[in-house]
């Protein structure tokens, strides 16, 4: 598919349709109405960088970025990046908010940039699924389980996120918390729905209900998203005598906030966290949390990554263990 046969598909100009693509203001809603319905029929994506891809050795790798905020997804893309370095690759980065489609994305990376393989760092298989049917290139879900995907081209390497949510909460149940609370993601996501489910489970295992419209807050992976939530989530249930977060930033974010409160943790409130950053070992309280191997992830990764490229590997799916880490935020009540 291309210009000259989207125009004639439309009826319209070849320069009516270069306008469309450009987002040029002088064409009438109408026109860019019809224009892009042929577009989205046949999923065309303008490639802006055809001159640049000429004079370029086939060498690039894409890594898309899911989320602005997330320290681990930071501390994965250092490594990576520090990997590449000796290798015969180059590799551009494209941050995308946590609201954006991953797999729209890397359907026009890849047609624009033609890279030799897909990282992702964080994302949905859901969005995948959804998106990702044009793209043949060899790509990689870093931290999020895509086995159900059934992909000729997508692999992934994560910790179990099901089992590691289980055992965080079964952590608290332990020590005597009933009413517990959670801070996670929207559950339009692969990863959050996960991880809340791995929490049901230990809640239903130890008959315990949970009142999802009380009880859980959604939230960015961030600090301040950690911050806000925790003040709705005790607002709307004041009983709750602990929560479990996912990720070590909303924990370090609603400590913050609790404290601010004048709550103490974990003596109010026990907290525990997910994803094992280094600052969660020097906050204080330090963090309960889930340690996930930010070395063991970028390094499996990358190699399943590129054993695929250069070896022309089927997929595969890796689970790295995850490691459970006490600090001082959860506290044991009757």
């Amino acid at each position: 598919m291309t210009i000259k046969d989207i125009a004639k598909e439309c009826d319209c100009a070849i320069g009516t349709v270069s306008r469309v693509l450009n987002n040029h203001p002088d064409v009438s809603d109408k026109t860019r109405q019809k224009v892009m319905a042929v577009v989205e029929k046949y999923g065309f994506f303008l490639n802006t960088n055809a001159k640049l891809l000429k004079s370029q050795e086939r060498n690039n790798l894409v890594i898309i970025v899911k989320g602005t905020s997330s320290i681990l997804l930071t501390s994965l893309l250092e490594r990576i990046q520090k990997m590449l370095e000796p290798l015969p690759y180059t590799a551009s980065v494209v941050v995308l908010d946590e609201n954006d489609d991953e797999g729209l994305n890397a359907t026009r990376i890849a047609c624009e940039q033609k890279p030799l393989g897909i990282i992702f760092l964080g994302g949905s298989p859901d969005k995948l699924a959804d998106d990702f049917e044009r793209v043949h290139e060899p790509s990689v879900l870093i931290s999020n389980q895509a086995h159900t995907l059934d992909s000729k081209y997508v692999s992934s390497v994560s910790i179990d996120n099901f089992e590691a949510s289980y055992f965080s909460a079964k952590h608290l149940i332990e020590n005597g918390h009933k009413n517990i609370g959670v801070i996670g993601g929207a559950l339009d996501t692969g990863l959050s729905t996960i991880r809340y489910e791995g929490f049901l489970k230990a809640m239903a295992e130890a008959n315990l209900s949970f009142d999802f419209e009380k009880s859980y807050e959604s939230s960015k992976y961030s600090f301040e998203g950690g911050e806000a939530a925790v003040k709705n989530l005790i607002k709307r249930n004041p009983d709750i005598t602990a929560i479990f977060t996912m990720s070590d930033a909303m924990a370090i974010g609603a400590c913050r906030q609790l404290r601010d409160m004048n709550y103490s943790v974990p003596e109010r409130f026990s907290i525990i966290g997910f994803d094992g950053i280094s600052l969660a070992n020097y906050f204080c309280p330090r963090i309960t949390t889930i340690r996930q191997n930010a070395d063991e992830l970028a390094r499996e990764g990358l190699s399943v990554l590129l054993d695929c490229i250069e070896k022309n590997a089927n997929p595969c799916h890796k689970i790295i263990p995850f490691e459970f880490i006490k600090g001082e935020s959860v506290k044991k009540i009757n």
